[in-house]
């Protein structure tokens, strides 16, 4: 087992699509759920991990049928109707939370039974009084085997009696959760009450949502929930429908290190099938950062595409409460080395109680990265330096310790993936790198993935008609993706620019070839883009772009002497782009899929109504007609505008540029 890893900085922007692993809190959820109802279940989507592990590992010992997939990554499970099967069990929780709480509260349905609970080390400093507590007035009997009211103990159960049951879930929303998910099956109709309040609502806001899903009632009241009474003899006939299957969405927590990427590195990360989560309350993370004005998102189906924003402009110091999305502190507190002001979180005093001191953790790890860090009961407040004068101060690597704290480890990884130096050296080691197999055992590999896509070199094609757009999505996901941009366009009329000076009709092709025959033709860049010179010389762009050549350019283009003399110019700007350092070519024009590079690596056809193209060209002041050059481009002998085999059609007419932007990336950092 690898003892430390050292984090490879991406040499270039984000250029990466990631669907993260499903999310341990719902598939442990679900995983309870499903041995509650009276049918087969099978969870789709599931994640594997320690944690969820653990939580199967108890269900089986307990009894119920449990079937885990792991390439298909599925579980199915088989409900015993609200039943314990089992009246004996020694269980062991380790250090998952949901599973110490969950598997206690499932448990104590069980008339009769005898459960012996024990845990990691770090697990007994972990709260469960207020839970205990609860199952103690609804008739559990606990011997203590170590500190009262912390594992290991011995739990005598009698059922649940049901009625008002009373929870203080100060210290851990996952109490109130557990005797939500079982409350359906106590002796009487039951009522949830708060003593006081808990941390982390949208922890519970999601219980409720999962419990909706798998049939089960729990309606807020006020500080209370009422919970209907599921009368599992009445519906043991839910047993003969069909065997069910349930999709666990990807894990929010998960994909906030991967949303902060692009603040961190630039570029663009898409989050798949992340745009429809709807139960995790995580996902506010990333609607925080595009608040701050890190990050920009568009949504495409059913992914999130996250850019980095441009321009942002930020006040000096940042104050911001994450009770709500407790777990995702980290990764904000760990960028925050490298982020321009001060950031102070607040809302957190109950992450001190969890897998480790996660404040005092975060505290201690960033002081070695940041001028200063200082910290409350219930909050974090981080000073960083100036990104030179850390790159100064920091010489080597900074070994970060992880405290056996998943989060931590990927929080800092991602921080890692910043080029600081400007040279791709390593600044950040992890030490303990395994830590992250609580939730993600593949984090790392994941992590060096997206580096690699988004090194790899790419050849995109963007084909498509006048006034679709491809000139200027084609720029924007170049700027983006810091690909160079090509606008074939530019070379006809470049050559077009150069006849008519030279007054060559476009008609005569024997002087239109006498011509080309004398032209030396060289590139030079401008930004991103990959500009035409004739001989030696650049044509300003606005010379070609005149009424004069806009008559004329449809005509040059057609003629096979003048497509012949470009083709291979055309070709070369791939070798051209990677002598230059661009990871990947951006080429628009009416023919790269169908001849200048049909293998590309991703080929787009941009289309239009003839009523939207229209009205675009003039509101650019041409008047040309749309119609008249559509026949020139597909009816020309020599390369005709056709949409290449393996191109996507994109029709633009009712969607804006950031849209089409969004689904063009989307394509690129697909194609790994």
């Amino acid at each position: 087992m690898t003892s430390e890893i050292s984090v490879r900085p991406f040499g270039g922007p984000c250029r990466a699509g990631v669907l993260t692993p499903g999310s341990k809190s719902l598939t442990n959820r679900a995983m309870v759920l499903a041995a509650l109802k009276p049918r087969i279940t099978t969870l789709t989507g599931v994640l594997l991990s320690r944690d969820t592990e653990i939580m199967a590992d108890c269900l089986v010992k307990l009894g119920y049928s449990v079937n885990v997939n792991a390439e298909e990554k599925s579980i199915k499970i088989v409900g015993r109707y609200g039943g314990i099967p089992n009246d004996y069990a020694e269980l062991n929780v380790g250090n998952a939370g949901t599973a110490a709480r969950f598997i206690v509260a499932l448990a104590a349905l069980r008339m009769g039974g005898e459960y012996v609970f024990d845990s990691d080390e770090a697990m007994y400093r972990r709260p469960m009084a207020g839970l205990l507590s609860a199952l103690k007035e609804q008739g559990a009997e606990f011997e203590f085997l170590g500190a009262e009211n912390h594992f290991p103990f011995r739990m005598k159960t009698w059922g649940l009696k049901g009625g008002e049951i009373k929870v203080d879930a100060g210290e851990s929303s996952q109490m109130l959760s557990a005797l939500l998910m079982v409350a359906p099956f106590a002796d009487e109709k039951s009522k949830v009450a708060l003593s006081g309040e808990t941390v982390s609502r949208p922890f519970v806001d999601m219980t409720l949502g999962i419990m909706k899903d798998f049939g089960f009632s729990a309606e807020p009241d006020g500080n209370a929930y009422d919970v209907a009474h599921y009368d599992a003899a009445a519906r043991r006939g839910d047993a003969l429908e069909k065997p069910a299957q349930y999709a666990i969405e990807p894990d929010a927590t998960a994909a906030s290190y991967f949303a902060m990427l692009p603040a961190l590195a630039g570029g663009v990360c898409e989050l798949e099938n992340f745009a429809g989560c709807k139960l995790q309350g995580d996902v506010a993370f990333v609607s925080t950062l595009e608040g701050i004005g890190l990050v920009k998102t568009e949504r495409v189906e059913n992914n999130l595409l996250v850019f980095a924003a441009d321009n942002p402009v930020f006040p000096e110091k940042l104050e911001l409460d994450f009770n709500d999305i407790s777990d995702t502190f980290l990764t904000l507190a760990a960028a925050s080395a490298l982020l321009p002001f001060k950031t102070t979180i607040t809302g957190i005093a109950h992450t001190r109680r969890q897998e480790t001191d996660r404040i005092a953790a975060m505290a201690a790890e960033l002081k070695k990265v940041c001028a200063e860090v200082s910290e409350t009961e219930d909050s974090i407040s981080i000073t960083p330096y100036t990104r030179d004068e850390l790159a100064k101060k920091i010489r080597g690597e900074v070994s970060i310790s992880t405290y056996e704290d998943h989060r931590i480890a990927m929080s800092f990884a991602v921080l890692g993936c910043a080029d600081l130096r400007g040279d791709g050296s390593p600044w950040i080691k992890i030490e303990n790198p395994h830590c992250t197999s609580k939730t993600w055992k593949e984090f790392f590999e994941v992590l060096g993935c997206a580096k690699s896509s988004s090194e790899r070199m790419r050849i995109v094609g963007v084909d498509g008609g006048a006034a679709v757009g491809k000139s200027s999505v084609s720029k924007e996901c170049s700027r983006i993706l810091d690909y160079m941009h090509v606008d074939t366009g530019s070379h006809y009329r470049t050559l077009t620019y150069g006849l008519l000076e030279g007054g060559i009709s476009d008609v005569d092709t024997e002087a239109v070839e006498k011509h080309l025959g004398g032209l030396k033709i060289g590139t030079e860049l401008v930004g991103n883009t990959a500009r035409m010179t004739v001989c030696g010389a650049l044509v300003d762009d606005a010379e070609i772009r005149t009424e004069r050549i806009n008559s004329k350019v449809a005509q040059v283009a057609a003629m096979p002497a003048v497509r012949a003399f470009l083709k291979s110019y055309q070709r070369s700007m791939a070798d051209f782009a990677k002598e230059k350092g661009f990871a990947g070519l951006i080429m628009e024009g009416r023919d790269i899929g169908s001849v200048i590079f049909p293998n590309a690596d991703v080929l787009i056809f941009l289309d239009a109504d003839e009523e939207t193209r229209a009205a675009r060209r003039a509101k650019e002041g041409i008047s040309d007609s749309i119609k008249k050059r559509d026949e020139i481009d597909k009816n020309r002998k020599t390369a005709p505008l056709v949409m290449a085999e393996r191109a996507v059609r994109i029709d633009t007419s009712h969607m804006t540029k950031g849209e089409v932007v969004a689904k063009t990336v989307s394509l690129i950092v697909e194609s790994k």
